[in-house]
């Protein structure tokens, strides 16, 4: 049977298990576009037939040390504490996540008169991505003293804590948890500021996806489940995503594309990489259709879509998508937002530089990919003539965790319009498109204009 969940890991040598070593690793992602806070951001244009955008208001307040500096509110306490914001959001009947565009202001200390405890006040305004049954307020929850949480906490405190125990999971209202309001973490009113209306009759920019040479180059990305099934075969491979990768492969040829494998020494030349991809190569197959006078490229890549150098082989394919590329699609786990383009260029050994002329469209099918993998992308993409960067973008994230059991689903229905589009000059919407999804993970297009 195939999971039904599809959740935000990241498992390495660095990185097993979880607590506060996760928090560290995930503290230093912050740079990598998983918690900056910012001044804002520009509205961009979104739809999803089950979400809007809105700006949303919170004051909450964590403990510290007395003796804490000023300058330490915020990134050892603020940040950290917010990295709970998800869990509680994605736990909720009615769901939410957190754009991270977030403008953060301090609005002092306090010391609790009856326990001595010391706290930072704070207000978080920024964008939201809401379930359309969310109108006027969201209930935010976040743990109170960030040391202490985890030991109170038990696996009854997050969802499918046996296994995943990490704060994107938190959810102190969950049956059995011990976790009380007030004592262990506090619950705020959020209000909603601002909704954005979503786009009402919009579309692919298909006729500037070819690239100078009628060429639409698509790449596919399947990440293992388990990373040490990304070097076993897709086709002798119980792993989850396993399935969804032979199901795809089935859906090209049905679609008149023509494959063969692709060698190893060919991607790392394609890649210009300095390191080796022998140690993890995971597996490639490139499909060829052609209409006309347009060709079609699309490699199908599986194997480790992790962080560190066992997922090298992957940070190639992730480099050929934006510089060559008209299309990317990641089916995986979403690595809590290091699946960063500055990142991934430093383990290949070579810069990953985004093609700023191409219109391209990004499509991330993980957990929260909204959060990690939204103004990182575009803001890769901007240029003097597009300083924005969604003139030649459009990327498609979930907002909540998905499913490996609705990645088939998902890829599908992103590309046929586009493979139509190519044949026979069919123009769906982005409308039909994202209505088309089997599964509601408040999965939406960005910059969609």
């Amino acid at each position: 049977m195939r999971s039904q969940f599809h959740p935000d890991k990241v498992t390495s040598q660095a990185t097993k298990g979880y607590g506060r070593t996760m928090f560290n690793r995930l503290m230093s992602a912050a740079v990598s576009g998983c918690l900056l806070m910012l001044a804002g951001s520009p509205a961009y244009a979104y739809y999803s037939k089950d979400s809007y955008e809105a700006e949303v208001s919170f004051e909450s307040r964590v403990e510290i040390a007395e003796d804490t500096p000023d300058y330490i509110l915020l990134p050892s306490y603020i940040n950290r504490q917010l990295l709970y914001l998800a869990g509680p959001l994605q736990a909720a009947p009615k769901k939410a996540a957190a754009k991270n565009d977030a403008n953060v202001d301090i609005l002092g200390r306090e010391r609790d008169g009856k326990t001595g405890k010391h706290y930072v006040r704070y207000r978080y305004t920024g964008t939201f991505v809401l379930d359309n049954g969310l109108q006027d307020i969201v209930k935010v929850r976040l743990p109170l003293n960030l040391d202490e949480v985890w030991e109170r906490s038990t696996d009854k405190c997050f969802s499918w804590g046996e296994k995943y125990r990490m704060a994107y999971f938190w959810a102190p209202l969950s049956k059995g948890c011990p976790l009380v309001d007030g004592v262990d973490y506090t619950t705020s009113n959020a209000t909603i500021l601002s909704k954005q209306t979503n786009t009402a009759n919009t579309a692919p920019a298909y006729e500037r996806l070819a690239n100078a040479s009628g060429e639409i180059r698509v790449v596919l990305t399947f990440g293992a489940d388990e990373d040490r099934n990304g070097n076993v075969s897709p086709d002798k491979n119980s792993d989850y995503n396993a399935g969804n990768y032979r199901d795809i492969r089935k859906f090209l040829v049905n679609q008149g594309f023509k494959g063969h494998t692709v060698p190893v020494a060919e991607r790392e030349r394609d890649c210009g990489n300095t390191k080796s991809l022998a140690a993890s190569p995971g597996h490639v197959e490139e499909y060829v259709r052609s209409d006309g006078g347009r060709r079609l490229v699309v490699r199908l890549f599986w194997g480790v879509t992790n962080i560190g150098e066992d997922s090298i082989a992957f940070f190639c394919m992730a480099k050929e998508a934006a510089e060559r590329g008209s299309v990317f699609l990641y089916a995986g786990h979403s690595r809590v937002g290091l699946l960063d383009l500055t990142y991934m260029g430093e383990q290949i050994g070579t810069p990953i530089r985004m093609n700023k002329e191409q219109y391209q469209i990004y499509a991330f099918f993980g957990c929260s990919s909204y959060s990690y993998y939204n103004l990182s992308y575009f803001a890769a993409k901007a240029s003097p003539a597009d300083p924005e960067g969604r003139r030649n973008t459009n990327i498609i994230t979930n907002g909540i965790t998905g499913s490996f059991g609705s990645m088939t689903d998902f890829t599908t229905k992103t590309l046929k319009p586009i493979f139509d589009w190519s044949a026979r000059g069919t123009r769906t919407s982005w409308q039909q498109i994202m209505n088309s999804y089997s599964e509601r993970f408040l999965t939406g297009v960005n910059g969609d204009q």
